[in-house]
C-alpha cells in the first residue's frame, strides 16, 4: 500500500504511562495504534497478542477490560508506555512514522523500581536507541513484536521469547511447575504418609516434620499410628502418654496442640478433618503451611504449602534480595509458588517442592545444582550466588544458661544391686515457660564444682551416698543455650519427706523410660542411665 502525504496526521500520545512505585520492568511500544487511541489504553487491537503473551508467561488469566488490564499490570509489577510522545503517522503504521518527539522516561525511572527496559518489537527498539538511550543511559532489550503483523511468531514462540521478563520481575514463568512434577515422578521419596495420604496421616506427619528431619520422624510416625490410629484416639489420650509418644521430637506444644485440635474436630466435625482451607486454619496448631499441605495433599485443593524448603528454593530460583524473615517477602514468594502450581496436581507439586529443597537445593553448603530440574531457570545459579540465598537477618546471640544437673539414683542394696531395685528421682517442670509439664532430673542454676555439689547433697539431707561426675552437656534452643554440668548421686535411701518437699518422684529406670517424657535436652544423662538406647 502506498503512503500519501495527505494521509498523515500529527498526533500527540493520548495515554498516560502506567506504572507505580513497585514496577520492576518497563515495556515500551512505539506509538499507540488507532484502536489503542480509541480505547485510551495500550494494545487495544483485539488481534494484538500482548495480553495473551504476558498472561501466558505469568500463568494468569487473560485480562479483558481496561480495568482488568491495568490491575494485571500493577499486580505483576509491569510498567507500560511508548517511546514516542508525538509524531506524524498514517493510521497505525509504524513504518510511516516521521517527525518524532520522544517521551521523557524520567518520570517512570525516578518513580518506580525499574530493573530492566524491554522494547516490544523492532521499531520500538529502533526508536528507543535513536531518541532515548543516550538520555537514560540504559540499554533496552528487544523482544519480538506482539503485533498481528508479526505473523512469523506463533503465540507459543512469543511466550518462549518473552519469558525473559520473569527474571527482573522475580516471577515464576509458566511451565516450570510441570518440569518439577516430571522430576518428582521419578525422584519422589517413598514415605508412609504418601502411600496412604488420608487427612489424618498428612496432618500428623506435617506437624512431626516441623523442625525435624524426615529420617528422624519415621519411627515416631509408625509408633504414633500404631497407638493412635484415629482422631478419636488422639482426642482421648492422656497427656502424659501423649508427651511420652512425642518424647525426642521437641517443641512439645505441637503435641498438645494436636490433641486440642483433635478435640475440636470431634466436637465440630464429627471426628473428620474438614476439607476446607479456612476451616483447617481455624484448628489449633495449624498454620498456613500445614493447612496448605493438608488441603492440597489430602483433598486436592490448589493452595500453596510453603515451608522453609519452598522459601529457600524460590528465593534462589527468583534471586529474591528481600530478607526471608519478613512477612511481605514470604507472601511474595508464596504467590510465586502458587503461580507455578499445576492446578490438577497441587499436592504432588507441594511435595515435589519439599523434596527438591530437602535433597537438592540444600540449606547449608553447596546445593546440588546439576541434579536440579530448574537449573537452567535459576537466577541464583546463573549469577553463581546460590549460597547467598535466602537472605537472612543477622541472628541475635543466644542467652547462655548454666545448670548443674543431678541424677539421683536410689540403690537400696548398695552398689551391685539388681536394676529392678533401682529408682531415679525426677521432677516435673512448671506448666508455664520452657518445656512445660515435662519431666527432668533435679537441677539448679549455675556451674557447680564437685565441692559445691557435695554441699547441696548434704543440704538435701542425703547421707551414705556416693557422688561422681557425669561430665558436661549442652543443648541449644532457638534463643537459649543450656550448658550443663552433671553429677550422679547414688544413695541407699532418700530422707523421709524429701520427695514431697522437692516435688520429686522416684521411679524405676524402666518406668522412667516407658512412661515419663524427659526432653532431649537431658539426652547425654539419659544415655548414661540407660533410659534410651545408644
Amino acid at each position: 500500500m502506498s503512503l500519501k502525504t495527505g494521509d498523515y496526521k500529527r498526533i500527540d500520545h493520548p495515554i498516560p504511562p502506567l506504572y507505580d512505585k513497585d514496577s520492576r520492568v518497563l515495556i515500551l511500544g512505539s506509538f499507540p495504534s488507532v484502536k489503542s487511541r480509541e480505547t485510551a489504553f495500550f494494545y487495544g487491537h483485539p488481534q494484538n497478542r500482548f495480553w495473551k503473551t504476558l498472561a501466558g508467561v505469568l500463568s494468569a488469566d487473560v485480562p479483558v477490560t481496561v480495568g482488568e488490564k491495568a490491575a494485571f499490570l500493577h499486580e505483576n509489577h509491569v510498567a507500560v508506555w511508548d517511546v514516542i510522545k508525538s509524531c506524524d503517522i498514517i493510521g497505525s503504521s509504524d513504518s510511516s512514522i516521521r517527525n518524532v518527539v520522544p517521551n521523557d522516561l524520567s518520570e517512570i525511572l525516578e518513580g518506580a523500581d525499574i530493573r530492566r527496559i524491554y522494547c516490544n518489537g523492532g521499531k520500538s527498539y529502533e526508536y528507543y536507541q535513536r531518541y532515548i538511550e543516550d538520555k537514560t543511559g540504559i540499554k533496552a532489550a528487544r523482544l519480538p513484536s506482539t503485533s498481528p503483523a508479526n505473523a512469523s511468531y506463533s503465540l507459543g514462540r512469543l511466550m518462549e521469547e518473552w519469558r525473559v521478563i520473569c527474571g527482573p520481575l522475580k516471577a515464576a514463568p509458566a511451565g516450570i511447575g510441570q518440569v518439577l512434577l516430571a522430576w518428582y515422578d521419578y525422584n519422589a521419596r517413598l514415605l508412609p504418609w504418601r502411600s496412604d495420604p488420608s487427612p489424618y496421616h498428612v496432618w500428623i506427619s506435617e506437624i512431626m516434620l516441623q523442625q525435624t528431619r524426615v529420617e528422624a520422624v519415621l519411627k515416631y510416625y509408625d509408633r504414633w499410628m500404631s497407638e493412635l490410629p484415629e482422631i478419636k484416639d488422639l482426642a482421648e489420650v492422656e497427656e502424659d502418654r501423649l508427651l511420652k509418644l512425642w518424647e525426642g521430637l521437641g517443641y512439645y506444644n505441637r503435641a498438645r496442640n494436636l490433641k486440642a485440635a483433635a478435640l475440636d474436630v470431634m466436637e465440630r466435625y464429627d471426628g473428620v478433618l474438614p476439607g476446607d482451607y479456612q476451616e483447617l486454619l481455624s484448628l489449633k496448631g495449624i498454620g498456613e503451611y500445614t493447612a496448605g499441605a493438608i488441603a492440597s495433599i489430602a483433598f486436592g485443593i490448589p493452595v500453596p504449602a510453603v515451608d522453609g524448603n519452598g522459601l529457600r528454593v524460590f528465593s534462589r530460583r527468583l534471586g529474591e534480595e528481600g530478607e526471608i524473615g519478613r512477612q511481605a517477602v514470604k507472601r511474595s514468594l508464596a504467590h510465586e509458588v502458587f503461580r507455578a502450581m499445576p492446578k490438577d496436581r497441587p499436592g504432588d507439586y507441594n511435595q515435589a517442592l519439599m523434596d527438591l529443597g530437602a535433597r537438592v537445593c540444600l540449606p547449608k553448603g553447596q546445593p546440588l545444582c546439576r541434579m536440579c530440574p530448574w537449573e537452567s531457570v535459576c537466577q541464583a545459579h546463573k549469577q553463581g550466588r546460590e549460597t547467598e540465598y535466602p537472605v537472612k537477618a543477622g541472628k541475635k546471640p543466644r542467652r547462655v544458661e548454666k545448670k548443674t544437673v543431678f541424677v539421683i539414683e536410689v540403690v537400696p542394696g548398695g552398689t551391685g544391686s539388681e536394676d529392678s531395685e533401682r529408682k531415679i528421682a525426677l521432677h516435673k517442670r512448671p506448666s508455664a515457660g520452657l518445656l512445660p509439664d515435662l519431666w527432668e532430673f533435679p537441677n539448679v542454676e549455675g556451674d557447680f564444682s564437685s565441692g559445691q555439689a557435695e554441699k547441696l547433697a548434704r543440704r538435701w539431707g542425703l547421707s551414705d551416698y556416693r557422688i561422681e561426675s557425669a561430665g558436661k552437656g549442652k543443648h541449644v534452643f532457638s534463643h537459649i543455650e543450656w550448658q550443663m554440668t552433671g553429677f550422679i548421686v547414688s544413695v541407699r535411701e532418700l530422707p523421709e519427706g524429701l520427695l514431697e518437699e522437692m516435688g520429686w518422684v522416684a521411679v524405676s529406670p524402666e518406668t522412667a523410660a516407658r512412661d515419663y517424657a524427659i526432653p532431649s535436652a537431658f539426652e547425654y544423662l539419659k544415655r548414661k542411665m540407660r533410659l534410651i538406647k545408644g
